[in-house]
């Protein structure tokens, strides 16, 4: 996960408490948090308390292929992990994601695991598509063949299309060295000057705030790179369970019934103070594990940090 000052830095440190609290068997696996940029470091009572919580910490510098794209600092901070000496198995995190009980991060015969996306958005559901024409240049790029390339259904909207997964958890083999070929696709994709957005980059709330224009140019990106990174490497991902990962900012617009208990929440700016929006986790909309509720209760909303 990555941790920067602003709301980064509270997101990540809740993150690492669930784990240790939270996942059971998992309680105790190495947590890499890792700080990207230098004019961003966490403050000195975030390193303390990770320190506290057995989380590693390593402040590295990122020259991005895409400054402005906030998630491409995640893609090339991977790619520096990846290399290294460590446990077989990688799990990406985003920062804006919680942990409420002991998840599935089995891969049986896959060599990664993770959820499709929430919402069509930049995908392809196939000819006619107005994104289609940008998929089948990336599958060139990446010499993947689009006609042979996997489909997922999107978790929201329930759109069948060209696999895309969700990045805010992702499980993989170390060994097939897919986070660094991400990044390989992704500066590929930006260097070639292929937007899946073209000049109308939408408007997003995300767990960083509202974001447009450059910052969401290549909005969705390097969810795709690792797709085609999956699929250059012949890789199999396994669809891990709908309650890992889930849009908690979506809730309204999922079918019912709900996947309970949640295990794996992505609330994005739900739990930041002044989003203006109730947390159904907190409210009681969501019923959760009372001491999980109590906890929350304890530690939200979350203030961000100034650089």
């Amino acid at each position: 996960m990555v941790a920067e000052a602003g709301i980064l830095e509270a997101q990540a440190l809740l993150l690492v408490e669930s784990i240790r609290r939270f996942t059971g068997v998992h309680s105790r696996s190495r947590i890499t948090v890792v700080s990207p940029r230098r004019d961003r470091r966490p403050s000195r009572s975030t390193l303390r308390a990770l320190e506290r919580l057995e989380a590693e910490y390593r402040p590295i510098h990122v020259d991005s292929c895409c400054a402005e794209y906030g998630t491409s600092y995640r893609v090339h901070s991977l790619a520096r992990i990846e290399p290294d000496s460590g446990p077989d198995i990688i799990v990406q995190l985003d920062s804006d994601t919680v942990f409420l009980g002991e998840p599935d991060l089995t891969l049986g015969d896959h060599e990664a695991a993770a959820r499709p996306v929430d919402m069509k958005g930049m995908c392809t559901a196939g000819p006619g598509d107005s994104f289609n024409a940008y998929w089948r240049a990336i599958c060139q790029l990446a010499d993947v063949d689009y006609d042979q390339f996997p489909t997922v259904t999107s978790t929201v909207d329930r759109q069948h299309v060209k696999a895309s997964h969700n990045g805010g958890l992702i499980i993989a083999r170390r060994s097939h060295g897919l986070f660094t070929r991400t990044e390989e696709l992704l500066r590929s994709m930006v260097e070639s000057g292929h937007k899946p957005w073209g000049d109308q980059s939408p408007i997003l709330d995300t767990g960083t705030g509202l974001l447009s224009g450059a910052a969401t140019a290549h909005w969705g990106t390097s969810q795709a790179a690792f797709s085609l990174a999956c699929a250059a490497a012949r890789v199999s991902v396994r669809a891990l369970p709908a309650s890992h990962n889930f849009p908690l900012h979506l809730v309204e617009l999922m079918a019912r019934p709900l996947p309970l208990p949640l295990v794996h929440v992505h609330y994005h700016r739900m739990f930041t103070a002044g989003a203006g929006v109730s947390n159904p986790l907190i409210d009681g909309s969501i019923a959760i594990a009372a001491d999980a509720a109590d906890w929350l209760r304890a530690r939200l909303p979350l203030h961000p940090t100034t650089p």
